[in-house]
C-alpha cells in the first residue's frame, strides 16, 4: 500500500468526526443561537466550538495513520476528511431541501459563508499538523 492510501482509513474516521460533529453543532446554531444573537456571531460562536472538536477529531483520527514521518499519509487524511465532509453536507442539504426544511432558514450572508470556507481550510490543515499520539 502505497503512503498516500495508508491515510485513507484515518481521513475516513476524521470525515465521520467531522461531520457529526457540524451535524450537532448546525442545528443550535440555526435554532438557538441565530435567533436570538443573530446569524453571524451565531455562525463565529459555532466555530469557535467547531474549531476545537475538529482538533480533537484529527488527534484521534491522526492514531489511525502509520508511524513514522509520512507526509503522504496526512494529506490522505486531510483530502478524505474534506472530500466526506462536503459530500455528506451536499446530501444532507438535498435531504432539507426535499423536505422543505431548506426554504424555512434564512439565507446566508457573505459572512457567515466566509466563517465556513475558514473552517473548510481549518479541517484540511489539522492533519498535517497534529501529532499521531496514543
Amino acid at each position: 500500500m502505497n503512503r498516500f492510501a495508508a491515510g485513507l482509513r484515518a481521513g475516513l474516521a476524521y470525515g465521520l468526526l467531522a461531520f457529526l460533529a457540524g451535524a450537532v453543532l448546525g442545528p443550535v446554531r440555526e435554532l438557538v443561537l441565530a435567533p436570538r444573537i443573530g446569524g453571524l456571531p451565531a455562525a463565529l460562536v459555532e466555530a469557535a466550538a467547531l474549531g476545537w472538536l475538529l482538533w480533537l477529531a484529527a488527534r484521534r483520527a491522526a492514531r489511525l495513520l502509520p508511524p513514522g514521518p509520512a507526509p503522504e499519509a496526512r494529506v490522505g487524511m486531510a483530502g478524505l476528511g474534506v472530500l466526506l465532509v462536503l459530500g455528506l453536507e451536499l446530501a444532507l442539504g438535498a435531504a432539507f431541501e426535499a423536505s422543505g426544511l431548506a426554504a424555512q432558514r434564512a439565507p446566508r450572508g457573505g459572512a457567515e459563508a466566509l466563517v465556513g470556507l475558514l473552517l473548510l481550510g481549518w479541517l484540511a490543515a489539522l492533519p498535517l499538523r497534529v501529532r499521531r499520539e496514543g
